[in-house]
């Protein structure tokens, strides 16, 4: 039998004869006879071995043709039988091969036999690989959930088999199995055999799991790479792979490791790579899968070989260019990998060097990569470099200051990784643990000064070098031009040279060698060898700044000019003053010192250059802690941490900044906040318990000092976390009170009140903490200290506040806890106050009496009783002090006020009647100078009269809260108790026969206990309206006086009194709704007319919370509150801005044409008031159509010429404001209200305006038929060339994403657009020359410009100071002035209704509603008033409401009503 077997392509082939003496299989066998033939094939075997295989392969064949519908144990039976055959045949195979003297027909026989086997074998193995890996159809049900079967016979474990046929073809292709070959070199179909089942068992993502398999795949294709030339078709089947499965990225990295390590084959990699930076860009950027299998394999690939990977970089390197940014990422990745690994070595040769520099190089460029990803990606690879210490130290500043540009990347990636790296770069730095750079400067200014020092002595020296150098040169200068002038005639001699210039350097030789080697030729008088060694060292080392200064000429490289020499003299001197130096080194010992202080002063300097560089990060990343971006949040806590850590100077400005982030909804964040804090305050690392509390309390003191009232707020909420959790343990608290009573030596007052503070934060978690203290606050803090310092006593009412509960559990009817009226906490309180009044130096009196004053109100049985006192002491203080006064000056004292003088004072709860009134405030006044400064009327000082103003409007606002809150609580919860015992009553007394009389009953009950509450509701509003601040009590006896402070400047100057006195005006005005209607006009001319902005500040805020008291009687006042939005301070426009925010979000006010002025703020000046008024337009976009509906009148509004809102600004707002406007429907809307406006408009600077608003829209079909159809409004507007520009605008945007029907109209409309453009620049043109003619014949000055109609007049703007006379009350205006000018134009404006059709800009108003329109023109006209001689105008006469009006005033506020009255 003599045929030969070859290999096919496909199964197919075996069956067609193409040469002769070719096998070919006969015939297919049905698959009824497969278990015959089995059978026939085991018999075979057994009596001729493996060779049976010659005979039966069509049997083998037939099965393999049939394999896939065989019964499985047919199949399992076959693959036994062939495995066993070809591992009998690979036992005798070595015998075989070592046999030498094999004829050709035995070489023949074996390698037949070899061939067929190995063809069976791996058929089998792909046909089974393919069944064991296909969904299968079958499901077994299983208790609960379903399993595929991918088995069908449990017996047949393919895993298994799978190993047992890779172990046989790994002891094929290990043996020397080519000797079967003639020539002996193994055929490639059979090669392609071996390598391609591997690779497709490879396919199966089970088998990359699976490592023995691995491992015998790998040795399989690492034997066929080195031993059969398969290295190419390895590479090319690797990247055909893994763009195919990406699943393959790590094995087949860790294969080609291995073919590299363990087979030595480097070139696979090279095969790889070269492939790899074959493929075209755009291929790569549409496969997205396979490119991102590709760079997960090349990055692997560098970081398990990257010495290998760094010899073929440079087929990769194009790939930077490519547009795919996956592929950009893996390359750069390869080079962050191969800086790493390979380049970050101490001893690095210049050409290593060369090479890092490039590398670090482009990953510089890349951090301003066009994409995200890849900017994000090389910030990674960079915080990598600096983490492994592999950034040199001459590149650390340049990659800082390019970092920090990333901080305010768009891209929120990348800013979080550039805040990581900067954190890094922080962490990682080789300087120094702490970076401040105060100490840093010091020292360096003291060691450079040192360094100055020490070199002056050395200039004798130098210039004795200098000398001796130079004389050697000019005899060398005068020898080199020779030998110039002689290469320079010769060129042959030259060529011949040139040759023989590869040869002075080695390879391996550095520049600076080099250097030394031409100084040592110039030395010897070798000139013509020194020349060439410059000449060609210049073409090595081009980039050296020593060759930078030889001239290019048109000349080879290697042409010898007197540059040349010139460079020489340059190479002469550095290597003679290097030898020199090296020398007196050698010999001196001051020159080491030298350069030991060169070294640290440089040292030094860098120091200060990275302190100062990761300050200039730190207001950037305070600014990301505001950020939307929770990554953003996260990195920059962690980088001030840091900071704080390395003691970065301004690094606690944001760990302050970071204290409002306690409050955020975010959990991670808050987390992330409270852990900081931990780590930074709370976590000394001693061991002492005593020293670690001692640190903590010192942490958090330091925290304390100087942090604002938001910063504190948000501490407190922080600490009382702290206490929650027991961070803050018991021997912190012990020793914040032990501070706080200044047990522990040397602690400062300071220091006192801070621990204080802290233990009142940490009450709000942990009520005990002062609670079990009472004592020692009362002794310690209301104590004698407490006469000296009033900052002690606001924070001991602070901490004592603590103990109010505010919020009750529902169903508790637990009494509130409080002390009697006679607790020595109020004793000393009243003390104190009364005590301190006249110490005017103390400056702290006014926030100690408020805080005083709560405490009496939350925490005293009977406040009204011991405030009532307090007044009544305050008051003799002022008597006495007008009877001293007024003794002194004069004798004289009123007959009333004597006999007031010995009337008693009340005593008890009723509140102090007419019985004891204080006829001295109402007195005539008596001005006077007194100490420090100026004396009021009432003959005592204005500080004392401030403060009594100042403590009885806080008495009024605390007793309206008393008594709506714990009175009427405390009514509630007495009548439920007597309904709970009531109901059980009831309960006990009634049978089951009076059911539905118990029912009844119980209705009639709960009726009757609304209406008790109702009743209760209604007495305490009638108190609050008719007793408390207008009665005849001790605050009814105050108002006079304080309206008379408030209306009369002039005989009361004083600023502090002012201020004083219209705080408590406006809490005596939230008391009673008749005292505030009979008063606001009062408070609305100090709004208006007062010239302090403090005033004016708190003014505003004060009738923010009016208006949420008594809405109906601040609502005619609105437009005056808007008119402080123009105000010349900045606090009062930001105060204002917030206060009508929360009016507007709340509903309190409703939405006008006034907002307006709200969008002016969105460019005031001050930056945090433009902020405010953006976060307040983005609010109330959330409110369903709110911008929409506005944004009419509001364009009208802003863009009157009596607005003067500038043009620039105009566009600001308007850009903000429409980029709200998001749907189509508004869009198309707007368009044609705009589009009318052009008809009612009368100047130039309108059309633009409106045109402008115009090329904001987002336009649809319908917007461009709208526009289309509303041509006529506006075409003879476009001869202004900014009008024409955007409308061109807007037909461009609109070309974008039209279909093609619309952009049939859009160019008709541009057409139309394009041609009343251009005639109307020539109308404009021919009117101006026919002007100027006009003018020239009549002699005059030509007339106005045709087709503009002047602007009407109008009112000044509401808010506006210039006319004191027109301000009237809101419910008189536009009566007697608009009836004298008889019938008033019609007044443009745009409707804000969406869904109205009406013709917008209609001139047939009725004169009604222009009455109300010219009504609202004058609406915010200021208040006058007048007090008697005061420099204020003539009060407000304020129409009187009907009684309808009052009663529904009364109504709208009876279940809210904060009312009080003292008794």
């Amino acid at each position: 039998m003599d045929f030969e077997f070859l290999l096919p392509m496909s199964k197919d082939d075996l069956l067609n004869r193409t040469e002769a003496g070719q096998y070919v299989v006969e015939e297919v066998f049905p698959q009824r006879q497969m278990p015959d033939r089995l059978q026939d094939y085991r018999k075979t075997y057994k009596s001729k071995g493996p060779s049976a295989i010659l005979t039966c392969f069509d049997s083998l064949f037939s099965m393999l043709c049939h394999l896939k519908n065989l019964d499985p144990e047919l199949k399992s039976e076959a693959w036994s039988i062939i495995l066993t055959g070809i591992e009998d045949y690979v036992d005798h195979l070595p015998a075989i091969l070592d046999n030498g003297n094999m004829n050709s027909h035995d070489r023949n026989t074996n390698l037949n036999v070899l061939k067929m086997n190995s063809y069976i074998l791996c058929q089998f193995m792909e046909q089974f690989e393919s069944d064991a890996t296909k969904p299968t159809i079958l499901v077994v049900p299983t208790k609960g959930r379903t399993k595929s079967r991918k088995r069908s016979n449990d017996s047949f474990d393919w895993e298994t088999e799978r190993e047992k046929g890779l172990a046989v073809l790994c002891q094929i292709v290990h043996l020397n199995i080519h000797r079967l070959w003639e020539p002996p070199i193994v055929e490639e179909e059979f090669v392609n055999l071996i390598t391609n089942c591997c690779y497709k068992l490879m396919e199966n993502p089970g088998v990359s799991r699976n490592k023995t398999t691995k491992e015998a795949i790998f040795d399989i294709l690492g034997a066929m790479i080195k031993k059969y030339n398969h290295t190419l078709g390895a590479s090319l089947k690797i990247i055909q792979l893994l763009h195919h499965f990406e699943h393959l990225v790590s094995p087949l990295a860790q294969a080609v490791e291995k073919f590299v390590n363990q087979y030595n084959n480097k070139s696979i990699v090279s095969e790889i790579m070269r492939e790899i930076g074959r493929i075209d860009g755009a291929d790569l950027s549409r496969d997205s899968s396979g490119t991102r299998a590709l760079s997960g394999f090349l990055v692997e690939l560098a970081e398990r070989i990257p010495a290998v990977v760094l010899t073929n970089i440079s087929v990769i390197l194009v790939l930077l260019e490519c547009e795919s940014y996956s592929m950009r990422n893996c390359v750069l990745s390869v080079i962050g990998e191969i800086v790493i690994k390979v380049l970050s070595n101490e001893g690095l040769n210049d050409k290593q060097k060369k090479d890092r520099n490039q590398f670090l190089d482009i990953l510089e460029d890349h951090l301003h990569d066009v994409h995200a990803f890849c900017r994000s990606k090389v910030l990674q690879i960079w915080a990598n470099i600096v983490n492994e210490k592999a950034i040199p130290l001459q590149r650390e500043a340049g990659v800082v200051k390019l970092v920090i540009g990333r901080l305010q990347d768009k891209s929120s990636q990348v800013r979080k990784n550039a805040i990581q790296l900067v954190t890094s770069l922080l962490r990682s730095n080789p300087y120094t643990a702490k970076l401040t750079a105060e100490e840093l400067k010091e020292n360096y200014e003291k060691e450079k000064a040192k360094l100055e020092g020490m070199l002056p002595g050395r200039e004798g020296d130098n210039t004795d070098t200098e000398g001796a150098w130079l004389e050697e040169w000019k005899h060398i200068e005068v020898c080199l031009r020779e030998v110039t002038q002689t290469l320079s005639d010769d060129d042959e001699e030259e060529e011949e040279e040139e040759m023989d210039v590869d040869n002075h350097f080695d390879e391996d030789e550095t520049i600076q060698q080099i250097k030394q080697t031409i100084y040592t030729a110039l030395k010897n008088k070798n000139y013509k060898t020194a020349l060439e060694m410059l000449v060609q060292a210049k073409k090595l080392w081009s980039d050296d700044p020593l060759f930078i200064n030889i001239r290019q000429t048109d000349s080879e490289d290697n042409d010898v000019t007197l540059d040349h020499v010139k460079c020489l003299k340059e190479l002469y001197k550095e290597c003679s003053a290097s030898v020199s130096t090296t020398a007196e080194e050698e010999n001196n010992p001051i020159v080491n010192e030298v350069t030991k202080q060169q070294v640290l002063v440089q040292y030094l300097k860098d120091c200060l250059t990275f302190a100062n560089q990761i300050q200039q990060a730190v207001p950037v990343i305070c600014q990301l802690l505001g950020s939307k971006n929770i990554s953003d949040i996260m990195g920059a806590i962690e980088f001030f941490v840091t900071g704080f850590e390395f003691g970065v100077s301004n690094s606690m400005s944001g760990i302050r900044h970071m204290l409002s982030l306690v409050w955020s909804k975010e959990s991670n964040i808050k987390e992330a906040v409270t852990s900081a804090y931990k780590r930074l305050y709370l976590t000394p690392g001693g061991s002492n318990k005593r020293a670690n509390a001692h640190v903590i309390v010192s942490n958090l003191t330091a925290l304390l000092s100087g942090a604002t009232l938001g910063d504190a707020t948000s501490l407190e909420e922080l600490i009382k976390e702290f206490v929650r959790t027991k961070e803050l343990n018991a021997s912190v608290i012990q020793l914040l009170w032990e501070t706080f009573t200044m047990k522990l030596p040397k602690t400062t007052d300071e220091e006192s009140r801070t621990s204080l503070v802290l233990l009142g934060m940490a009450a709000g978690a942990d009520l005990d903490i002062v609670r079990s203290n009472v004592e020692v606050l009362v002794r310690e803090g209301l104590g004698p200290r407490a006469d000296k310092d009033f900052s002690l006593v606001r924070d001991v009412c602070l901490a004592l506040t603590k103990l109010a509960v505010n919020k009750v559990k529902a169903g508790s009817y637990s009494e509130p806890f409080r002390f009697p009226q006679d607790h020595d906490i109020f004793a000393r309180l009243s003390a104190i106050l009364v005590s301190g009044v006249m110490n005017l130096d103390q400056t702290d009196w006014i926030p100690m009496a408020e805080q005083a004053i709560n405490v009496i109100y939350k925490l005293s049985e009977h406040p009204d009783i011991v405030c009532g006192d307090i007044i009544k002491s305050l008051a003799n203080v002022i008597k006495s002090t007008y009877a001293q006064t007024a003794e002194g000056d004069n004798g004289n004292r009123p007959d009333s006020q004597q006999d007031n003088d010995n009337r008693p004072d009340s005593q008890g709860e009723q509140a102090p009647s007419t019985d004891e009134p204080e006829p001295e405030i109402t007195s005539q006044p008596v001005s006077q100078e007194g100490q420090g400064g100026q004396v009021s009327e009432l003959g005592c000082p204005a500080g004392v009269l401030t403060r009594l103003l100042s403590i009885s409007g806080q008495i009024a606002l605390c007793h309206l809260v008393h008594l709506d809150v714990a009175v009427f609580g405390e009514l509630k919860r007495r009548h439920a108790i007597e309904e709970e015992e009531g109901s059980k009553k009831t309960t006990s007394n009634t049978t089951k026969e009076t059911e539905t009389e118990t029912e009844t009953t119980e209705e009639e009950m709960g009726l009757a206990g609304a209406a008790a509450e109702d009743a209760e509701a209604e007495y305490i509003r009638r108190i609050t309206e008719t007793e408390l601040v207008t009665g005849s009590n001790l605050l009814g006896f105050i108002q006079p006086l304080l309206v008379a402070v408030c209306s009369d400047k002039t005989k009361y100057p004083d600023q502090n009194l002012q201020t004083a006195a219209t705080m408590a005006l406006a809490k005596f005005m939230m008391v009673s709704s008749e005292f505030c209607e009979a008063h606001l006009q009062l408070l609305f001319t100090l709004l208006e007319k007062s010239p302090s902005p403090v005033i004016r500040s708190n003014t505003i805020i004060a009738l923010g919370d009016l208006s949420f008291r008594f809405p109906n009687l601040i609502e005619p006042w609105t437009s005056n509150l808007y008119a402080r939005l123009r105000d010349d301070s900045p606090t009062v426009r930001k105060n204002t801005l917030m206060v009508l925010t929360h009016l507007i979000l709340n509903d309190m006010v409703k939405v006008k044409g006034q907002i307006s002025e709200m969008a002016t703020c969105i460019v005031d000046t001050d930056e945090r008031i433009a902020r405010l008024a953006q976060l307040f337009f983005h609010e109330l976009a959330k409110k369903g159509n709110a911008i929409y509906n506005i944004m009419p009148d509001m364009i009208s509004r802003l863009s009157d010429p009596e607005a003067n809102v500038q043009e620039e600004n105009f566009r600001s707002i308007m850009k903000y404001l429409f980029s709200f406007i998001q749907k189509d429907k508004h869009c198309e809307s707007l368009v044609e209200k705009l589009c009318h406006r052009f008809n009612s408009t009368s100047n130039e600077r309108q059309w633009r305006d409106l045109a402008f608003c115009l090329s904001l829209l987002s336009y649809n079909d319908k917007s461009i038929r709208k526009l289309q159809e509303k041509f006529a409004c506006f075409s003879n507007k476009l001869a202004d060339e900014a009008v024409y520009s955007c409308f061109v605008t807007c037909v461009n945007s609109a070309k974008k994403f039209a279909k093609p029907e619309v952009k049939v109209i859009i160019e008709e409309l541009e057409e139309r657009l394009q041609a009343c453009h251009e005639k109307g620049v020539e109308d404009d043109e021919i009117i101006q020359k026919a002007s100027k003619a006009k003018g020239k014949r009549a002699g005059k000055t030509p007339g106005r410009k045709l087709g503009k109609t002047p602007a009407r007049t109008r009112k000044p703007a509401y808010g506006s100071d210039d006319s004191e006379d027109d301000f009237t009350h809101p419910a008189t205006r536009g009566t007697a002035k608009s009836q004298k000018k008889g019938k008033p134009k019609p007044k443009l404006s745009f409707s804000s209704d969406e869904d109205s059709d009406l013709e917008l800009f209609n001139v047939d108003t009725s004169n009604a509603a222009m009455q109300d329109k010219g009504n609202s023109d004058i609406e915010n006209a200021d208040p006058n008033l007048n007090v008697g001689a005061s420099p204020f105008h003539s009060p407000i006469r304020k129409t009187k409401k009907s009684v309808n009006s009052k009663k529904q005033d009364h109504m709208s506020t009876r279940t809210r009503v904060r009312s009080a009255k003292i008794k």
